[in-house]
């Protein structure tokens, strides 16, 4: 997008950012902001879009269409793979302007335990979902990509995580993921349940998600949001170990 055709946008005012109208919030237009590398406007127009909706809502609709369609214009030749990774750079910090407030409820809550699978790198995903964790009650602990099973296992053993939320783009990460959810479960301490959330692109495989007997796979975040809300519903109404 040329810049005679960008949309005009305020200035960033803390006093006066809150009044802008969300919908003047497009996909192409955040892309265009992460294109280049503009955070600051970036989370500004986040944060006006989350004025009207659930951050689920704005994650899995403004931010995944405006990731798509930096995708799709890098793979028509007309964004370089320096601008992908200037906007996939400036993705991560403008998440890191826009997270929620914490609450009692995100310090005392049910612990989720987040990482990328051996390997896994691509976790801006699991970003977004620590973000609607925390706003949906949790304590979330997010520990990263390319984490070996071992290491994950232990940090769940160590601290009785009620959630591990696993992420893997690539079919030949199947087996991570397996080990990943093996080393977990045996990880857990007895009587006490542990559930296995996975996202990315390998949760479209209906055949491994039956094999793990995951508690939920899937890309949406709006529906990870409402299962997360469930279980620390249950979690609350019930004694240790139900």
């Amino acid at each position: 997008m040329a810049p005679e055709d960008m949309p005009r946008l305020p200035p960033v005012d803390p006093s006066s950012a809150r009044r802008v109208r969300p919908t003047t919030m497009t996909p192409e237009v955040l892309a265009t902001l992460l294109v280049e590398g503009d955070d600051e406007l970036a989370a500004w127009a986040l944060q006006s879009a989350l004025a009207e909706r659930s951050r689920a809502e704005v994650f899995d609709g403004l931010l995944r269409e405006a990731m798509a369609l930096i995708g799709s214009r890098w793979q028509e030749g007309r964004w370089s793979i320096a601008d992908e990774h200037l906007a996939s750079q400036t993705v991560t910090r403008t998440l890191d302007r826009i997270q929620p407030p914490t609450t009692p409820e995100s310090r005392i809550g049910p612990l989720a335990v987040l990482a990328g699978v051996t390997d896994e790198h691509h976790v801006i995903g699991l970003s977004c979902l620590e973000q609607v964790l925390v706003d949906a009650g949790w304590t979330v602990a997010n520990l990263g990509p390319d984490l070996p099973a071992a290491d994950l296992a232990a940090y769940v053993g160590a601290n009785q995580a009620d959630l591990v939320g696993l992420t893997a783009a690539l079919p030949d990460r199947a087996d991570a993921v397996r080990e990943a959810v093996a080393a977990s479960r045996a990880a857990a301490a007895p009587g006490h349940p542990l559930r296995i959330l996975l996202g990315g692109a390998l949760a479209a495989d209906r055949d491994l998600v039956t094999e793990l007997d995951l508690d939920f796979a899937g890309d949406s975040l709006v529906a990870a949001a409402a299962f997360a809300r469930r279980l620390a519903a249950k979690l609350a109404g019930t004694a240790p170990g139900a």
